[in-house]
C-alpha cells in the first residue's frame, strides 16, 4: 500500500470541518449478463441499475487498490470467479448494490507510477496471475486517469482546510464528469503512524476523511490509520449524517485472531501465548519497517 508523506513542521490548529447535507442515493443493482458469465444465480435476480457508483481509493496506487481494481475488472469480463466475494452469493442478490460493471474508480496518491506498472509488479511478484495485467490493460488505464495528487508532500504549505477543500473538489469534480450517483470513499493507504499528543495538525487519514465527508460521500478506512476517529472530526460526522465505517480490514491474521480468541474463551481455554507469522507482501513489509507505523498497526 502506498505511503504518505511525512508532515512535519505543520502547526496550523486542526479546525472543525463543515459538513454538507447527506447526499441523496439509492442503491444500483447487478446484471442479468454478468450473472450468466459467472454463473451467478443470485445476481441475475438483482433489478435495473440506478446508476454508477464510484470507487476511490486513497493510496489508488498501492497494492490493495491495484489489486482491487484489476480484479473487479477482471471478473466483470468473466475471466475469474468471484473467488471470495461474500456480496456475489444468493443472501445478497436482492440487496440492491451496484453491479461491478457499474464501478467507476480512481482516487488520490502520492505516487506516479502506472497502474499497469503496479499490477504487472504484483503478477512478477505473484499476487495477480500472471496475463491479467495485459488482459486488463484498459481498465487500469482508464482507472489511472482518475488518480488525483495526494499529500501533503514536503514543502506543501496548504492549511488542513485548504487542503481538504481540494481532495473534496477532485471527487465533485470525479462525481460530475461520470454522472455518478454516489461515491464511497476507501482508505487503503499504507499505515500511518498514531497522531501524538502534541500534533497540532490532521493526520493525512483524517484529511481524506473530512473530504469524503464534505464532498457527500461515504467513507471505508480498511486501515488502522486515525481516519474519522478524531476528537477535531466528532462534531463533524454527526452533523454530515453519512455511512461510515472501519478501523482495519481484518483480512488476514487479524481476521484469524477475532475468530479463534471468542473460540477459546467460550470453551474456557485459558491462552497462555499468542505468537503469530504475518507473510507480508506488496509492500506492507516496508511500510511496517516504520517502528511508528508498526505500533499503529498493532493497536489498531
Amino acid at each position: 500500500m502506498t505511503a504518505h508523506a511525512d508532515r512535519e513542521g505543520r502547526t496550523d490548529a486542526p479546525g472543525r470541518i463543515d459538513a454538507p447535507s447527506p447526499s441523496e442515493a439509492s442503491g444500483p443493482a447487478g446484471s442479468a449478463d454478468r450473472a450468466e458469465v459467472l454463473g451467478l444465480a443470485g445476481a441475475a435476480d438483482r433489478a435495473e441499475s440506478a446508476g454508477r457508483t464510484g470507487v476511490w481509493f486513497i493510496g489508488a496506487r498501492g497494492s490493495v487498490a491495484t489489486t482491487a481494481t484489476a480484479g473487479c475488472a477482471a471478473i466483470a469480463a468473466g475471466l475469474h470467479p468471484p473467488t471470495g466475494m461474500v456480496t456475489e452469493t444468493h443472501p445478497f442478490a436482492d440487496s440492491g448494490l451496484p453491479a461491478l460493471t457499474d464501478l467507476v474508480f480512481g482516487g488520490h496518491d502520492t505516487l506516479d507510477c502506472p497502474l499497469s506498472k503496479r499490477a504487472e509488479a504484483l503478477a512478477d511478484g505473484g499476487v495477480l496471475p500472471h496475463g491479467l495485467p495485459s488482459a486488463v490493460r484498459a481498465e487500469l488505464d482508464a482507472a489511472d486517469t482518475e488518480i488525483r495528487p495526494g499529500g501533503p508532500l514536503p514543502g506543501d504549505t496548504r492549511t488542513d482546510q485548504e487542503l481538504i477543500a481540494a481532495f473534496a473538489a477532485d471527487l465533485t469534480d470525479f462525481a460530475h464528469r461520470h454522472d455518478l450517483a454516489r461515491t464511497v470513499v476507501i482508505n487503503v493507504a499504507s499505515t500511518e503512524p498514531a497522531p501524538g499528543p502534541g500534533d497540532t495538525r490532521l493526520p493525512a487519514s483524517s484529511l481524506y476523511a473530512a473530504a469524503a465527508l464534505r464532498a457527500g460521500c461515504s467513507y471505508a478506512n480498511f486501515t488502522p490509520s486515525t481516519g474519522l476517529r478524531t476528537p477535531a472530526l466528532t462534531d463533524t460526522v454527526a452533523a454530515a449524517g453519512l455511512p461510515h465505517a472501519g478501523r482495519d480490514g481484518k483480512t488476514g491474521q487479524t481476521l484469524l485472531r477475532s475468530v479463534l480468541a471468542p473460540m477459546f474463551l467460550q470453551r474456557a481455554l485459558a491462552v497462555r501465548a499468542w505468537s503469530g507469522a504475518n507473510l507480508l507482501g506488496g509492500g506492507d513489509g516496508a511500510a511496517l519497517a516504520d517502528p511508528a507505523a508498526a505500533a499503529a498497526k498493532n493497536a489498531g
